[in-house]
């Protein structure tokens, strides 16, 4: 009989920095849906969730990455659909079945993440330009993965 092994739990101090990361995203979020994201300071921030300023810079190093914190994982996340189709599964069919599932799921890096977020990125110019970017790096890593899918040049549009 197979044993399965579950995968290691994080440590003390690998949970603290998870849970420290998660609670300055927290307040960057309230802070910027409340004031506005080119309103709202690093130092606000950071006396928001009780840490030194510096620390906040330690765990995201752009003010735009405390608003936008799942960037790669946007970027990638068409790319990693095509790239973990089931056997037979088109590549449409791949992207179909996960954009249902982030529906499914209201998951906010696909996009749901509610109206007061939507209008904060559309309130700010920064944020709207970084939004923009991450489009067009998401369109990037899909070709890249549908030219390994079938076959083609990296290069052919």
């Amino acid at each position: 009989m197979a044993t399965q092994v579950s995968p290691p739990k994080a440590g003390l101090r690998e949970t603290k920095k998870q849970e420290t990361r998660q609670l300055i995203s927290d307040h960057a979020t309230r802070l910027f849906i409340a004031q506005g994201f080119e309103q709202t300071t690093i130092a606000e921030i950071a006396t928001a969730a009780r840490v030194a300023k510096k620390t906040v810079t330690n765990y995201f190093p752009r003010k735009e990455d405390l608003a936008l914190d799942h960037q790669d994982q946007f970027a990638t996340s068409l790319a990693r659909a095509v790239d973990a189709r089931r056997p037979g599964e088109s590549a449409l069919a791949a992207l179909r079945r996960a954009f249902a599932d982030s529906v499914a799921a209201q998951d906010p890096v696909a996009g749901f993440s509610g109206p007061e977020f939507a209008r904060m990125i559309t309130d700010s110019p920064t944020l709207s330009t970084c939004v923009r970017g991450l489009h067009d790096q998401r369109a990037h890593h899909l070709a890249r993965a549908l030219a390994e899918a079938t076959g083609a040049d990296p290069d052919d549009i």
